[in-house]
């Protein structure tokens, strides 16, 4: 897959398609992968780079599996839209926009929470309630393979697990509501509700393949943040790749260059 940092006149042309976006994951690719989703960072040079672009571009958002609060308390730049838990919220301009149908969930959420709680036991594992979706974290626990089987298990058994899709991330087993919204359909409201014509998106996980996939036509482009933990499909559908957080900060500055160049 070529290398975005050689291959920087690809995204130049894109530039000149206005109004342009800028969209990114948050974990694995601003914000290296942390023991726990609470002690995760955003990095402050990605930071910088990204206030910056605010008042360059149509659009600066960031999406992730984490609440969208949650996201906007972590990255922290106003102007900027934060997209949650995969898609299913938003925050923008001060208010928490939940998609609609979703409401009943909360508390199918926390019956389903009560029937997986004797995973609990497990050393390591975590339990984390995200409103309208849960996330069972298992990065900490020996035995990584077994205890995933152990947790997939037990979703299956439980009588309402079936309400949910089950997704899978690093480390990560997830419950979200059965409704056909993913980073992909929230990337594509976002196209549409911001009439881009061109656009980035930066991402580095399987949950990211959805909004891959909307980036694959002119003047947009996916690309795969690559680390230890990536998975294949990743490097599959992203056209190019980023080693890591510190190569993302590199192509952000280079970003937060160009763009007023590209202006005058």
């Amino acid at each position: 897959m070529p290398y975005l940092l050689d291959n920087l006149d690809a995204v130049r042309e894109n530039l000149t398609r206005t109004p342009f976006g800028l969209i990114t994951d948050v974990d694995g690719t601003i914000s290296e992968i942390a023991p726990s989703p609470a002690l995760a960072k955003a990095s402050p040079e990605c930071r910088k780079q990204l206030r910056k672009l605010v008042t360059e571009l149509a659009l600066v958002a960031a999406v992730s599996g984490r609440p969208s609060i949650e996201v906007k308390n972590m990255v922290g730049i106003e102007g900027m839209v934060y997209v949650g838990n995969h898609g299913l919220e938003r925050w923008q301009d001060g208010n928490l926009i939940l998609n609609e149908g979703l409401e009943s969930y909360k508390e199918r959420i926390s019956t389903v929470r009560k029937e997986l709680e004797g995973l609990l036991s497990i050393k390591g594992l975590a339990i984390e309630d995200k409103g309208v979706a849960i996330a069972v974290h298992y990065r900490n626990c020996p035995n990584v393979s077994t205890v995933r089987d152990t947790i997939l298990n037990k979703v299956a058994d439980s009588k309402s697990g079936g309400d949910f899709q089950i997704i899978e991330g690093k480390m990560v087993v997830e419950l979200r509501p059965s409704v056909n919204i993913n980073k992909g359909s929230a990337i594509k409201d976002l196209i549409n509700e911001y009439k881009l014509e061109g656009g980035l998106y930066l991402g580095d996980d399987s949950s990211d393949l959805d909004a891959f996939r909307v980036m694959h036509k002119p003047g947009f482009c996916a690309v795969g943040v690559v680390a230890d933990e990536t998975p294949d499909e990743v490097l599959r559908e992203a056209e190019f790749t980023l080693n890591g957080v510190p190569d993302v900060a590199r192509f952000l500055k280079w970003l937060a260059v160009t763009v007023p160049e590209l202006k005058h």
